[in-house]
C-alpha cells in the first residue's frame, strides 16, 4: 500500500471516527464540535461584532475622557453624568453600526419596530451591566484582580451579547 493511499484511508476512517462521535447524544465532543462548528460559520458575523464593539467602547472612553477633562465634568457628579451620557452615546453608536455592518443581511426593522429592536438593545446590554457588577462583586471578594476581574466580565458579556443579538435582536429574514 503506497503512502499516499494509506493518508486517504486514514483521513476517511479519522472523519467516520468523528462522524460517529458527532451521532453519539451524550458525547463531549458533540457538544464541543457543535460549538466549533457554530464559532465557524459564524466567524465573520464574529469578527465583524469583536470591531464594532471595540470601537464602540474605544468612542465611550473618548467620550468620557472629553466631558471630563475638556467640557468640564469634572466633580463626581460630573463624571458620572459625563460617563452615563458617554455610555449611551456608545451604545446607540454600537446598535446603529452592528445593524449597518454586523448583521446587515438581516432584516432591517423600521418605524415602531425599529424602536422596540433598540429597546431589546437596551434591555440586553443592561442585562449584562448588571451581570458584571454582581460578577465584579463576587470575584473582587474572592480576591480576584480587579482588571483580570473586568476581563472575564467583559468576556462573558460579549458572548452573551452576541448569541442574543444574532437570535433574537437582529433575526434572520424569513425565507
Amino acid at each position: 500500500m503506497s503512502e499516499e493511499v494509506w493518508k486517504q484511508q486514514t483521513l476517511i476512517e479519522y472523519r467516520r471516527h468523528l462522524k460517529e462521535m458527532e451521532d453519539r447524544p451524550n458525547s463531549a465532543l458533540t457538544g464541543f464540535s457543535k460549538v466549533r462548528q457554530y464559532i465557524y460559520r459564524q466567524r465573520l458575523v464574529i469578527g465583524k461584532f469583536l470591531l464594532v464593539s471595540g470601537s464602540a467602547v474605544i468612542l465611550n472612553l473618548l467620550l468620557l475622557y472629553l466631558m471630563v477633562d475638556y467640557l468640564g465634568f469634572k466633580s463626581s457628579l460630573g463624571q458620572n453624568v459625563a460617563n452615563v451620557i458617554s455610555m449611551e452615546l456608545s451604545i446607540v453608536y454600537n446598535f446603529f453600526l452592528s445593524r449597518a455592518i454586523t448583521w446587515k443581511d438581516r432584516y432591517q426593522e423600521r418605524g415602531k419596530q425599529l424602536l422596540i429592536q433598540v429597546l431589546k438593545f437596551h434591555v440586553t446590554i443592561g442585562i449584562t451591566i448588571l451581570f458584571r457588577l454582581g460578577l465584579f462583586a463576587v470575584l473582587q471578594w474572592v480576591g480576584v484582580n480587579y482588571l483580570i476581574n473586568a476581563a472575564i466580565g467583559i468576556a462573558i458579556s460579549a458572548i452573551f451579547n452576541f448569541l442574543i443579538y444574532d437570535a433574537l435582536i437582529f433575526k434572520k429574514k424569513e425565507s
